[in-house]
């Protein structure tokens, strides 16, 4: 029998595992877009497709995809780059500035890949909390910063799953005061419209200033591209520098490039599917404030909600956990309303057994048609 032995970090590495229920009828668990391209969209695709040469490789780096988006938000080419979504960048520049001895810092709770990818590239990953609503405190971040010396720090912002926007000023206060490279991973931000103008919200315009930045998109979100795994990433001249010696050739398929340019030319559909996300969010929070769950702030296209005060009782009854302690009667809940919607056809996405976040549930804006039924199924459940 061979002798098989892997990497010893890869035991520290849980294998990443979303629910799926392949005959769901309501499918908000995995914050995408809700909606699929329109008709008119799917045409002109179409046509560009059939021109398109599939016996030959793709652009090397997507350069012309790089280079409108250069264009569009006014940086030079060189510091744009593309990758096979976003976390591909992510992952990329975990090997490139990780390493053996090194540490990455990465918030919780957020998005749990963060740690895997600083495994994955034999780093320490290091982990500074959230405010109890899932903020960034800067200083809290700065002193954590110059304790642990990390050799990256990543900033999911909007935050992943708690969904809250955290004020520029705060960003940038951090970025200027540390010394290593910021990914700021802003793949949600462009639902941060109820925050003002995402232009201004973003801290992009800082790599034209700083040495140590990169900011993070995707376009499977506000795009509605997560079949096609793309985004790209900008970044100052000297993090680039190092990113893109990691970048493999080819890395993005043709097809997804052809996509990705087609939907950043049309900034109107952008908008639309923007206004629809607000929409849905805000009908979602309302209903659901209203039978007593507490939500956290959201600038995203999904909403974190906690099982409180009669709702969190009438859900640990159904649970069978009235009289557990706090936290393990809210986690109790939290996974028993997850299963109860689950017997409905509703796959949400369960966060209830996470420490810091006891009982919670994110749940993605569906279209018009289906946030009425998600909340019609919840009521069911906790009345």
């Amino acid at each position: 029998m061979s002798n098989i032995q892997a990497r010893d970090t890869l035991a520290r590495i849980e294998e990443y595992q979303v629910e799926t229920v392949p005959d769901a009828d309501i499918i908000v668990n995995a914050n995408e877009t809700n909606w699929d391209m329109t008709p008119e969209l799917r045409l002109e695709l179409n046509s560009r497709l059939a021109e398109h040469l599939f016996n030959r490789y793709p652009s090397m780096h997507g350069e012309d995809l790089c280079a409108a988006i250069a264009a569009k938000l006014g940086f030079d080419p060189e510091l744009v780059a593309i990758g096979n979504g976003s976390s591909e960048l992510l992952e990329k520049a975990c090997y490139a500035f990780g390493g053996p001895g090194r540490k990455i810092a990465c918030p919780t709770p957020s998005f749990s890949m963060y740690q895997t990818y600083a495994i994955l590239a034999d780093s320490e990953p290091v982990l500074f909390p959230l405010t109890a609503d899932g903020f960034v405190d800067p200083d809290t971040v700065i002193d954590f910063a110059r304790e642990q010396q990390p050799a990256l720090l990543i900033i999911c912002n909007p935050n992943n799953p708690t969904g809250n926007y955290n004020r520029r000023e705060g960003m940038e206060k951090i970025i200027r005061g540390v010394d290593c490279p910021v990914i700021m991973d802003e793949a949600y931000l462009e639902f941060a419209v109820e925050e003002g103008d995402p232009r201004e919200l973003s801290t992009m315009d800082l790599v034209k200033e700083v040495d140590n930045l990169l900011v993070l998109r995707t376009f499977s979100k506000a795009y509605g591209l997560a079949n096609l795994r793309i985004g790209y990433g900008i970044g100052s001249a000297a993090v680039m520098k190092v990113l893109k010696k990691v970048l493999l050739p080819y890395t993005v398929n043709g097809f997804s490039i052809m996509a990705a340019e087609l939907l950043f030319s049309k900034p109107d559909v952008l908008k639309e599917r923007v206004d629809m996300v607000v929409s849905g969010r805000r009908y979602l929070r309302e209903h659901l404030e209203a039978m007593g769950f507490r939500v956290l702030p959201s600038a995203t296209n999904f909403l974190l909600a906690l099982p409180a005060g009669k709702v969190l009782d009438k859900l640990a009854d159904g649970a069978g956990a009235r009289d557990l302690p706090s936290a393990e009667k809210a986690k109790a809940a939290g996974s028993y309303l997850f299963h109860e919607l689950l017997k409905k056809r509703v796959l949400i996405r369960d966060f209830s057994q996470n420490n810091r976040l006891p009982g919670g549930l994110r749940i993605s804006v569906g279209t018009a048609e289906e946030n009425p039924k998600i909340i019609g199924a919840i009521k069911e459940i906790v009345q």
